[in-house]
């Protein structure tokens, strides 16, 4: 994720002291409202650009790309200074970013990578993170190997590849071969129902050779909770991706959800914004363009101190 010269220097001269004078005017091109991480994500977008002193404009892509490019045009077309991206797919939303770039626009990305000149990107190492459950999985979950069904993000999505080709990076190396068998990946698109409904056929399917659900968020993860509980299959673990509350209290319990990932979208979203705002203000470009937020893995050694049950996520 390099920022192109070219990029910058154009950003740098179309900056204005006038947006000093005016109330600035910044968009939020959301990849989906699907499930409770983006829902805060939206919360904080509106928080931090009222304690900025900005106008913020959020529009729901409900995870298909052709409107979300349409949407930042939209946004575009509505004279917006600076867009947030969390981009449905890694390469779609490309000519979009040209579109805004061509105008000036900085473009800030968040949650997500994608390809494309922009400012920034803010938010965790998505690779990271699936290698921290896979190494998890190895070491203290399945040390003697054993079968695993997977509950997918979206199809092509960043945060979804990295998330599940860290883990694999981890679980097939050479060393390990023979250990850990896939039975099988369901697309649930990180929501709680579709990893319920998910978990349910892989339950008639395979049943008691299951022996570990990787939930690629913790949405998922907790969906397919509910189904292996109604099925009577609590010797099943469980482990997700992104930090969610619920996900850290049943990791408090020590029954079988063992592990999360932290992606905190309040963090993310609040300093996507703060960055793109200062830039906006000052011209003042970010000490980097990639802003990895904390990547850590959460068990029942360490939940005690992140579980906060009046937390927004």
């Amino acid at each position: 994720m390099r920022i192109i010269l070219g990029y910058v220097f154009s950003l740098l001269f179309s900056f204005s002291s006038s947006l000093l004078s005016e109330e600035l005017s910044i968009g939020f091109a959301h990849a989906d409202l699907n499930n409770p991480y983006y829902l805060a994500m939206e919360k904080m977008a509106y928080t931090q650009a009222a304690a900025n002193g900005v106008k913020i404009s959020v529009l729901n892509a409900a995870n298909n790309q052709s409107t979300q490019n349409k949407q930042i045009e939209a946004l575009l077309d509505k004279g917006i200074k600076g867009l947030i991206v969390n981009s449905v797919n890694e390469y779609g939303s490309m000519a979009s970013i040209k579109k805004a770039r061509n105008r000036g626009i900085p473009v800030v990305a968040i949650d997500r990578p994608l390809y494309g000149d922009y400012l920034a990107y803010v938010g965790i190492d998505q690779w990271r993170a699936g290698e921290l459950q896979g190494e998890y999985i190895v070491k203290n979950l399945l040390p003697n190997g054993g079968n695993i069904v997977i509950l997918l993000g979206i199809p092509g999505e960043p945060a979804s590849i990295g998330r599940e080709s860290g883990m694999l990076n981890i679980i097939q190396n050479p060393r390990l071969a023979g250990k850990y068998n896939i039975l099988a990946s369901y697309r649930a698109d990180y929501n709680m129902e579709l990893g319920y409904q998910r978990m349910k056929e892989a339950i008639s399917t395979y049943g008691d050779k299951i022996d570990l659900v990787y939930g690629l968020n913790d949405a998922m993860a907790l969906g397919s909770l509910k189904a292996l509980r109604e099925a009577g299959l609590t010797r099943v673990m469980i482990v997700g991706i992104d930090g969610q509350k619920e996900a850290y209290a049943e990791i408090a319990k020590g029954g079988q959800y063992k592990a999360t990932v932290i992606n905190n979208p309040t963090e993310i979203t609040g300093k996507a914004i703060d960055l793109l705002v200062d830039y906006l203000k000052s011209g003042k470009l970010p000490a980097t363009n990639s802003v990895i937020t904390g990547t850590v893995l959460v068990t029942k050694k360490n939940v005690v101190n992140h579980l906060d049950n009046d937390a927004v996520f």
